[in-house]
């Protein structure tokens, strides 16, 4: 049995794919697998009891029997405020790891938003805990500039140590990316940090579907919930991408177009023309009229009814925290191929000594 913990710098930086698809990996090669998230990021209600929307995940995707309750011991949600000594509570947490690792060959553990802020919501840093539990350690950075992130990767190294065996940078522009492979990761294992995996920027790991737009805006489908899992790619308030029987939504001031996905082969930056429509959002919870509905359900696109002005629910869209579900497997293999790419991932995965 050995312990892995994979924290992160933050901002949408990838931490839960990769958990995802480290904990995938491990069940392909017939590793039993535990998971633990201490401390409750992304809160939800489930029969009256609080809990994590990624302890629901990993429940499911390892097919996990301990309950909730001691899989995410911390939840977040209205009434957090761990009071108790962070020493009791590191000690509490290293008692249960031990308890959900037998059993098992491997035992994940999630850490929480950022390895270098503090959660007002309790005293543990993810430093503290992997030094209580002496567990080896995987950071995943979202790229926004070379020289931020050799400062977070440093400063994360400098505080764990030897027992920081990989890190995945994740989101690097295409632009940037041989410059990272041939100069930046070189100049960091002189510095003595082990494997480092620069992965591109990928639209597609970033999509939302349909259903997750719906949930997000407590939105109602009028038409075509048959394509509930269709896969959103972009948005605009405009109408140049109407075409056909959807031109009469020219005339519905109060609307979003949802656009399909820009094909992979396409280059940035190329001319598109009219791009595919996934759906039409109609906002401020008036009901069209008669005649926009059968122009939707006569080309089979999905209108879907939400409560509050157009503005106000694009920003709603654009500063909502994305999340993953079951149905998401299809990212989760996307993002294993860019780990792949020249046997990255398996080499990782044995710098904890993991046989593959």
């Amino acid at each position: 049995m050995s312990f892995l913990f994979i924290g992160t710098t933050g901002d949408h930086a990838g931490h839960r794919l990769f958990t995802w698809a480290v904990a995938l990996r491990l069940m392909e090669k017939g590793l039993n697998v535990g998971f633990l998230k201490p401390f409750g990021t992304h809160p939800v209600k489930l029969d009256g009891f609080w809990t994590d929307q990624d302890v629901v995940l990993f429940k499911e995707v390892l097919g996990l029997q301990e309950p909730f309750d001691r899989i995410c011991p911390y939840p977040l949600s209205e009434e957090t405020c761990i009071k108790d000594k962070s020493e009791d509570v590191l000690k509490e947490i290293k008692t249960l790891a031990k308890e959900l690792s037998k059993g098992k060959d491997i035992l994940l553990i999630m850490g929480s938003e950022h390895i270098f802020l503090d959660d007002p919501s309790h005293n543990v840093s993810d430093v503290s805990l992997n030094t209580e539990l002496e567990t080896d350690f995987i950071l995943v950075d979202r790229y926004r500039d070379t020289a931020k992130s050799i400062y977070s990767i440093l400063s994360a190294s400098s505080l764990l140590r030897d027992r920081i065996k990989g890190i995945i940078l994740n989101r690097v522009p295409q632009a940037k990316l041989q410059e990272i492979r041939d100069r930046t990761i070189p100049s960091l294992a002189k510095k003595g940090i082990p494997t480092v995996i620069a992965l591109p920027e990928d639209p597609f790991l970033s999509f939302r579907s349909l259903g997750e737009v719906r949930g997000i805006l407590d939105g109602e489908f009028l038409c075509g919930e048959e394509s509930i899992e269709e896969p959103v790619g972009g948005m605009t308030v405009g109408s140049s991408d109407l075409k056909g029987g959807l031109l009469l939504f020219k005339r519905a001031y109060n609307k979003i177009v949802l656009l399909k996905p820009q094909p992979p082969e396409m280059e940035a930056g190329e001319s598109q023309g009219l791009r595919p429509i996934a759906g039409i959002l109609l906002t401020g919870g008036r009901n069209p009229a008669p005649q926009l509905l059968a122009a939707a359900k006569e080309v089979n696109v999905p209108l879907i009814l939400v409560k509050g002005d157009t503005f106000p629910v694009l920003e709603r869209l654009e500063q909502s925290t994305p999340t993953l579900s079951i149905q998401d497997e299809l990212k989760v293999r996307r993002f294993t191929e860019l780990m792949d790419r020249d046997g990255a991932f398996d080499q990782l995965l044995q710098t904890f000594g993991i046989c593959i």
